[in-house]
């Protein structure tokens, strides 16, 4: 059974090791981005108030398997996607999809809000995931970075 649960029901570290294992695949992932994954983690487990409302922990019989945060920041123009990902094991299984379909219903009951945004890259399998949830493709950027092998920047909105 699928649910979805506030981060504060989790102990500190279970957005940095569910994160770190969705991007295992390649270990430049780990390399580029484990300061961010570990400032993301403390930064929620620090401010549970704003984990708590800015994001959801989906779990399969009660197993944490992903999570997907938000910034409502800069409403009622946008808010903006922020890490969202899946453990390994339950990748191309639905529950990426559901996720972020979750996460959008939430999001959308801002009163007023005029968009939902996202930036992803190309080379991942994210891209197909928010297409099918209906975000649509407003820019695409080349990626001259250390992370250029996940491909260019793709910027994706559903507009309300």
């Amino acid at each position: 059974m699928v649910t979805f649960r506030k981060f504060t029901e989790f102990p500190r570290g279970t957005l940095y090791d569910i994160i770190k294992d969705a991007y295992a695949y390649d270990t430049r992932n780990k390399v580029l981005w484990d300061q961010n994954w570990h400032e993301s983690d403390d930064f929620f487990y620090d401010n549970p108030h704003i984990a708590d409302r800015y994001g959801l922990v989906t779990c399969v019989d009660n197993m944490p398997i992903g999570f997907v945060t938000w910034d409502p920041r800069r409403r009622p123009e946008y808010v903006e996607i922020g890490h969202n990902g899946v453990r390994d094991a339950y990748k191309r299984k639905g529950y990426g999809r559901m996720q972020l379909q979750e996460a959008i219903r939430r999001i959308k009951e801002y009163e007023g809000l005029r968009r939902i945004i996202v930036c992803t890259n190309s080379g991942l399998a994210a891209p197909k995931n928010y297409e099918s949830c209906g975000f649509t493709l407003y820019d695409r950027k080349a990626n001259h970075s250390s992370s250029a092998y996940t491909g260019d920047y793709l910027y994706y909105e559903i507009i309300l």
